[in-house]
């Protein structure tokens, strides 16, 4: 893993829009209550206002350079929970909070400039925002993307020739196998029709 350090320029914005957010240099983490009132007019016109409980390990793991986000006040899990639905519906990937905020190859997408705070924490809010509308109201705001396997075979069938490369390699990684152009095309197409994809 990679340290992410953050610029004088970026700990001022913590400290002036997310001050309930505090840094902690000597682990490296920033952590408190992420706060927000949003409504997104180009998805919907609801207003969300809420809080989550959060520790973002400024650390980047292997394959990507996002800092690993944890929502540590258990709420993401009491609604899965409550909606007796999986976590990782709430893009939750783990009991001890660790969350899944966007898939790596679309990485580089949002973040074309590599990380930076005030975009990482817009995004946050946006991925609160959308557990938080589902939890009132039922439904998804819109359409997220799906997880692991499934979010990599989503990728394929989104944009076969642009993800190609990054799907084959994690699939081949996840089962030690190495794939030639027609054993690949074969196996994902069998993935995508069991998973229903």
């Amino acid at each position: 893993m990679e340290k992410i350090v953050l610029s004088e320029k970026e700990l001022l914005l913590l400290s002036e829009i997310y001050p309930t957010l505090k840094y902690n240099k000597d682990k490296n983490t920033i952590s408190g209550k992420l706060k927000f009132d949003l409504t997104y007019s180009s998805r919907n016109e609801t207003r969300i206002k809420d809080e989550y409980s959060i520790e973002i390990l400024l650390y980047s793991p292997d394959g990507s350079y996002l800092p690993i986000v944890r929502e540590t006040g258990d709420k993401i899990r009491k609604i899965a929970v409550r909606k007796k639905i999986d976590i990782k519906a709430l893009h939750l990937n783990s009991a001890n909070g660790k969350m899944c905020i966007i898939i790596p190859p679309k990485e580089q997408e949002r973040y074309p400039n590599g990380f930076k705070l005030q975009e990482y924490l817009h995004h946050l809010e946006e991925h609160f925002y959308w557990i938080s509308y589902f939890d009132r109201y039922e439904k998804k705001p819109w359409k997220d993307q799906n997880h692991s396997e499934n979010g990599y075979l989503e990728l394929f069938k989104e944009n076969r020739h642009k993800y190609r490369q990054d799907v084959k390699l994690y699939f081949e990684k996840k089962y030690n196998a190495t794939l030639s152009g027609r054993q690949f095309n074969s196996f994902v197409k069998k993935l995508i029709k069991k998973g229903n994809i």
